[in-house]
């Protein structure tokens, strides 16, 4: 499954737990709940691999609802999914394939029990098939991993996006007022940085928010308030428009992508404070 949440490092190392986020922040101190846990089911010392989330009412990851509890610093409601284990018990896994990885892990966790630390289980079935009924039950879609890779810390073509809709993080560069008796924001302005490291212009994004992220966002983008224009290309951005420094990442889903590069019928799911706008 392709979780909605922030990716994950747990280092053990005996009673000591830290849990890394990828651009290696220490988030150990966000998350005791998750290292009593970690710390109480007797793993041997080494690194876990996963991604944290918050269930909805209907069991599936919901991003914002995560978002919240981080800003709210209640955490108690975060589970940990589990998918791999570069390292355990001084023995180095990386080359081992993933399904000998996987089913050592799954070994592992046959022995132990969380109701916040959980193996992530593998659904072994024609991708057609499974990613059909991702997208009935509302899932963000999911990971295909080739059975034979290695791991490794950075992309690869071994693990494969399926998703049931498009979805992608954008930089903020700007954002319009709001209208009638709505608060904070009206749209954010997003773009990408293209091949010659060029801020481009994307589109806006002006649902999806609820009051308490439109009040939480315009407290953000007062603090990276700017003068200019941050995109290289202007057409299209429209008027009466505040500019922001190019920092904060938002993450959206969106229909399809216009012939000009925008995107249409866009819904706003939060801001990505794990990864950098870079």
């Amino acid at each position: 499954m392709k979780f909605d949440g922030y990716h994950l490092l747990s280092r053990i190392d005996g009673e000591e737990i830290q849990l890394f986020t990828r651009n290696g922040n220490d988030w150990s101190h966000k998350l005791p709940r998750l290292v009593n846990a970690i710390n109480g089911m007797g793993f041997k010392s080494g690194w876990l691999d996963g991604e944290v989330m918050v269930l909805n009412e209907n069991g599936l990851p919901d991003f914002q609802a995560l978002q919240n509890a981080f800003d709210s610093s209640r955490t108690q409601n975060i589970i940990y999914y589990v998918f791999d284990v570069p390292f355990y018990d001084g023995h180095d896994l990386r080359a081992t394939l993933l399904v000998e990885r996987r089913e050592f892990l799954k070994q592992l966790f046959a022995t132990r029990s969380s109701e916040t630390v959980r193996f992530s289980a593998t659904f072994d079935v024609p991708a057609s098939e499974i990613i059909v009924s991702a997208c009935r039950m509302g899932l963000e879609g999911l990971i295909g991993k080739r059975k034979d890779s290695a791991y490794v810390s950075r992309r690869s073509p071994n693990w494969i996006k399926l998703k049931c809709c498009q979805r992608k993080e954008f930089v903020t560069g700007g954002y319009t007022d709001p209208q009638g008796t709505r608060i904070g924001i009206g749209s954010l302005l997003l773009g990408f940085y293209d091949k010659e490291q060029k801020l481009r212009y994307a589109g806006n994004v002006g649902t999806g928010f609820s009051d308490k992220s439109l009040r939480d966002l315009k407290a953000q983008l007062d603090k990276v308030a700017a003068t200019a224009n941050p995109f290289s290309n202007a057409t299209g951005v429209g008027r009466k428009v505040h500019w922001v420094r190019p920092e904060l990442v938002a993450e959206v889903s969106f229909a399809e992508w216009t012939r000009e590069e925008h995107i249409r019928h866009s819904v706003f799911h939060g801001l990505r404070i794990d990864k950098k706008a870079a």
